[in-house]
């Protein structure tokens, strides 16, 4: 099914195109993509395309009377709109304690003071997060049930194994909401494993003794470092958890040697994980002794993975947009920047569109891809 068709015959991207052309300003242009879907989906006709001057000045207004809402982000009025049913599952499909359970909390509790409904997290681990995706997308499209997922539930564990859902089709993103950098990291129980250049060594002197966890098979965790290891020419056991905290204590513990995921941060930061480098070209400020991958010799490995909140396909595209307009005054919110900041996540709202294109196409991305490494 077109992504068109899934959003709704009114969500036409040409008046989302238009109004961005309107507001010129980069701080305006994520704010007219959210708000420009309900003015479009409440005035089909202002955005098809080739619309005049005048229906451009229309819905101009119609914008602008939602940005002006949009500034009352502290108001009553807006933190009791209305919403279709009293009790929302914003399912988390992953144990609790992890960085998308993290996410997944902060988005409840903005979402729950902006609406006249209480949004309460409910954990299902397991499948790599397939098995909470699955039970959102057969889940009634009336609101009731959101899934918190990450973008490899969507792009590279339905590559991997059977699911029991259409990933493109059984789902649709309402918008990004965050992203979180990850960082390669290993336990101290093997001392050996102090540096990146070490741990390549090490592997190689001991083929298939090193094994690693993630949150799942087809986790972006689990791709990023089986990716890594065939670039290196490395082996190494995959050990898949229902959340990144179980992986966390195994790698603490020593049963598990090292892994790739965003909590990994924190436990760098307190001297109980060995940083070994960071996906991509960038290193971090308050790490900068830690390298890239990138600079060693990686540049494709990927691993920063983002978080978006989803909804069952056919679920009403004027509730979806105002959860949309929602998440993106909660992300502009100082206080709610602060909270991703501690856990190391960092806010990034991504409009509905662009959103599921992005998914689109990550998922034929991963398709070749992962048939390259023979994981397919």
């Amino acid at each position: 099914m077109a992504l068109h068709d899934r959003l709704g015959s009114g969500w036409a991207a040409a008046g989302v195109q238009a109004v961005n052309q309107a507001f010129r300003q980069p701080k305006s242009a994520a704010l007219c993509n959210a708000v420009a879907l309900p003015a479009c989906h409440e005035f089909p006709s202002f955005c098809q395309p080739g619309f005049g001057r005048s229906s451009m000045k229309k819905l101009l207004g119609v914008v602008s009377g939602i940005l002006a809402s949009v500034v009352m982000v502290g108001s009553p009025a807006l933190a009791q709109e209305e919403y279709p049913v009293d009790t929302v599952t914003v399912i988390v499909p992953y144990a609790a304690g992890g960085a998308a359970d993290l996410v997944g909390r902060i988005v409840a509790e903005e979402l729950s003071k902006r609406f006249a409904a209480n949004f309460i997290v409910e954990n299902v681990g397991g499948g790599g997060g397939t098995i909470g995706a699955e039970r959102a997308a057969r889940a009634a499209p009336d609101g009731a049930t959101l899934l918190l997922a990450g973008n490899a539930i969507i792009t590279t564990s339905p590559h991997l194994s059977e699911v029991g859902f259409d990933p493109l089709n059984d789902l649709v993103a309402i918008a990004n909401v965050s992203e979180a950098p990850r960082m390669l990291a290993a336990t101290k129980e093997i001392a050996e494993l102090s540096n990146f250049e070490s741990f390549v060594a090490y592997a190689k002197d001991h083929p298939g003794e090193l094994n690693y966890g993630s949150v799942g098979v087809g986790s972006t965790g689990h791709i990023a470092i089986a990716d890594l290891l065939a670039s290196a020419g490395i082996e190494a056991t995959h050990i898949p958890y229902s959340g990144a905290s179980e992986v966390v204590q195994a790698v603490l513990s020593g049963d598990v040697h090292f892994m790739l995921e965003a909590s990994t941060i924190g436990q760098v930061r307190q001297g109980t994980m060995t940083p070994l480098a960071l996906p991509g070209a960038e290193r971090m400020a308050e790490f900068p002794d830690v390298p890239g991958l990138a600079e060693l010799g990686y540049p494709d490995v990927r691993g920063t993975g983002r978080q978006m909140l989803m909804a069952p396909a056919g679920t009403p595209p004027d509730l979806l947009a105002r959860v949309e307009l929602a998440l993106n005054a909660a992300i502009q919110d100082p206080e709610v920047q602060d909270k991703f900041a501690r856990i190391d996540i960092t806010p990034k709202f991504m409009t509905m569109l662009e959103t599921n294109e992005a998914l689109q196409q990550e998922y034929h991305h991963y398709d070749g891809l992962l048939a390259e490494m023979g994981l397919k």
